[in-house]
């Protein structure tokens, strides 16, 4: 009987160890566009919390996970997404140390991914590495300990894809069951596995085939992730956050967004970008959020500095645009609060060609005033020589919230 206990004790021990090793659900979300489900995103964590610092640790291995919701999602457009939320909320100095590692995650991505699909990148803590998978084939890896809290940041940073989603990835495993029920049936076919999978061994024999190129601009090997031919997008960037005055009107901006040059393409601010909230006499604000839905275009090889640069004049795009933002005085009154995407297209001088919604808030006032401001800011400033392309597409995220 003693042995038994021992044996028992040594069993719960261990189980008990393993149950706080592993990665548990910390929380996930949902992201719409165009009022269709798109995917659903997820952090896995050792610990759970609410608060987003907890999950910055680098020392706990975790995991973020998306699983696709729709049809198909052009893998790109999704890239640019998240890249344009990751501008928005890291800081400048980080941005620049973790270009060439954004050029390699960058090129991971090809062709479409479709529903069931299931996309991750997993953070070792004893190793500082992040290891990016398809439906568990991997796609590559990145070994700098600091590239998965940049990735991180872009769903619980000062600036999310929205508060909601913020709020469902930082409810400390307390979720929605529908929402989970959702998440756990979205698996690939074994089809699709075994596709990709011979995919991947295609790319690696053509690779080891082939002679190393003197220069490499693409370090990172992907494989084609459907049988249609992959589709490229510009790299749109996003502008640090700004806290308007809806009666003047006049941005309010970070020291170190107002102290950064339009001009200026060397580098991006040095501090960390936040959610500047400092309300007018009269109380209501206008903050601005991030990421997008872009239209698919011609997009030339990505290189660190292509990345910066874009980054910087798609931060002087948002800040022209929040110049002309206003809270409708009707849904202040009437305590009316939501969020706003807007994808505009302009030529290559500024002038607007298209605005469409990507995702609308319940009131049609402040949906109204969003695609009022654009149409204020025209024209906007022109496309850079260096970009090389004739139009532009960028997001403009902006959420309208009265304060507490």
């Amino acid at each position: 009987m003693k042995s038994i206990k021992i044996v028992l004790s040594f069993w719960v021990f261990t189980f008990a160890f393993t149950a706080k090793a592993a990665p548990l659900l910390n929380g996930i979300a949902l992201e719409k566009q165009f009022n269709k489900d798109i995917y659903i995103a997820a952090i896995y964590s050792e610990n759970l919390t609410r608060d987003s610092s907890t999950l910055l640790d680098n020392n706990i291995p975790r995991r973020l996970e998306v699983r696709i919701i729709t049809n198909s999602l052009p893998a790109r457009r999704f890239r640019n997404q998240w890249m344009e939320a990751i501008a928005i909320n890291n800081r400048g100095d980080t941005l620049s140390s973790q270009a060439e590692n954004m050029v390699t995650f960058a090129n991971m991505f090809k062709g479409r991914f479709v529903n069931g699909d299931q996309l991750s990148a997993e953070f070792a803590a004893d190793t500082g590495s992040t290891t990016i998978s398809l439906n568990s084939i991997r796609l590559g890896e990145i070994a700098d300990p600091n590239f998965f809290n940049t990735l991180l940041r872009a769903w619980i940073g000062s600036v999310p894809p929205s508060s909601d989603f913020k709020d469902g990835l930082l409810s400390a495993g307390q979720v929605s069951g529908n929402l989970i029920t959702t998440f756990e049936s979205l698996t690939p076919t074994s089809e699709r596995i075994a596709d990709l999978q011979l995919k991947q061994i295609n790319q690696e024999e053509a690779v080891a085939a082939e002679e190393a190129p003197t220069e490499k601009p693409f370090p990172t090997p992907a494989i084609e992730i459907a049988d249609l031919p992959p589709l490229t997008l510009a790299l749109a960037e996003t502008a640090p956050a700004a806290a308007i005055s809806p009666d003047a009107g006049v941005i309010q901006e970070g020291s170190e967004v107002a102290s950064q040059s339009e001009e200026s393409a060397s580098a991006l601010a040095e501090e960390e970008i936040e959610l500047i909230t400092v309300p007018p006499e009269d109380g209501p604000i206008l903050a601005a959020g991030a990421a997008d839905m872009l239209e698919e275009e011609e997009e030339a090889p990505l290189t660190a500095d292509m990345i910066l640069a874009r980054q910087i004049y798609h931060s002087s795009l948002l800040r022209h645009t929040y110049r002309y933002i206003r809270y409708p005085k009707r849904a202040q009154g009437r305590g009316q609060e939501g969020s706003v995407r807007l994808n505009v297209t302009i030529n290559s001088q500024g002038e607007v060609l298209e605005i469409q919604p990507i995702q609308e808030s319940r009131f049609s006032s402040l949906n109204r005033e969003a695609q009022a401001a654009v149409h204020r800011a025209d024209p906007y400033p022109g496309v850079p020589s260096q970009l090389s392309t004739d139009t532009y597409n960028f997001s403009i995220p902006i959420t309208f919230r009265l304060p507490d």
